[in-house]
């Protein structure tokens, strides 16, 4: 089993950024790309948890994974704006 919450959280965090700093006039084009470096760390109990990366942290270059993704604007629904991972 994987614990993704800071990673969850990084992704959730950036996204709502993003909204947020959309204000008229401005235009954001589509899609956004993330490369997101994260930690593999094992767990006493034999699950695996990923922690987003610090630049400044000294990690084994075996623990460290990129993740590379895209997210496209999503259709207009009653919410207003949203995003989709692509």
């Amino acid at each position: 089993m994987t614990d993704n919450k800071e990673l969850e959280e990084f992704i959730r965090s950036a996204c709502n950024s993003i909204q947020k700093g959309i204000t008229e006039g401005l235009e954001i084009k589509f899609p956004i790309e993330f490369e997101v470096a994260v930690v593999n760390l094992k767990k006493a109990g034999g699950g695996v948890s990923l922690i987003v990366a610090n630049a400044s942290g000294k990690y084994q270059k075996e623990e460290i994974t990129k993740i590379k993704f895209k997210i496209a604007k999503q259709a207009q629904a009653s919410t207003g704006r949203g995003f989709l991972v692509a």
